[in-house]
């Protein structure tokens, strides 16, 4: 601090560093670990949420691969060829034959009857996953590529279509008794009538 002229004069560039070496106060140290808390607290959240939905979607991916190897498994065209002798292999009706393949090939593959309505048949079966399989009962006509025409359903000669929806649902089941779907897939069964040429 010089005097000059019989006053004191001070140096701006001293008195503003002065000033600037004073610290931070309290209410400022207090409010900057209110912040930090609450960006760490964010944060912390995030884990759990990253941790829950990786094994949703875990759980998710090992359950489209089990529907797609299980209707796989229920569509496979070895499991529905019925052969009938000569006499009898058009004396029934094309549902009716379908019908008693059904009931043997199902409970074959660990299938139960579950319920029956003018639609489908569901079956259900469960294991580490619960399996829910509705079988449509009307025939679909399909579009065939050799003779370039839809396909009619009445004739026992041509495969007939059988649309399948599978549901798989996570074991064991939700408080309130039901089962949470976790993956579903739709196929068809080509259901074939052969002839033994053997007459009864």
């Amino acid at each position: 601090m010089l005097k000059i002229y019989g006053k004191y004069w001070r140096n701006p560039i001293l008195q503003a560093n002065s000033k600037n070496e004073q610290g931070l106060t309290l209410v400022e140290v207090l409010a900057a670990l209110v912040v930090l808390g609450i960006l760490f607290v964010g944060i912390m959240t995030i884990f759990p949420q990253m941790t829950v939905f990786n094994a949703k979607t875990e759980t998710k991916l090992d359950t489209m691969n089990l529907a797609r190897q299980e209707v796989a498994k229920i569509v496979a065209e070895e499991t529905w060829r019925t052969t009938l002798p000569v006499s009898s292999a058009f004396t029934d009706t094309e549902e009716n034959l379908f019908r008693k393949t059904m009931e043997i090939e199902m409970p074959e593959m660990g299938y139960a009857l579950e319920e029956e309505n003018s639609d489908y048949l569901r079956y259900t079966k469960s294991d580490d996953y619960f399996y829910e399989v509705d079988i449509y009962r009307a025939c679909e006509p399909y579009w065939s590529d050799e003779t370039e025409e839809t396909l009619s359903c009445n004739n026992l000669d041509l495969r007939q279509l059988y649309k399948v929806h599978l549901k798989v649902y996570n074991s064991p089941p939700l408080a309130d008794g039901t089962y949470q779907m976790s993956s579903e897939t739709y196929s068809y069964i080509r259901f074939v009538v052969e002839s033994s040429g053997v007459a009864e």
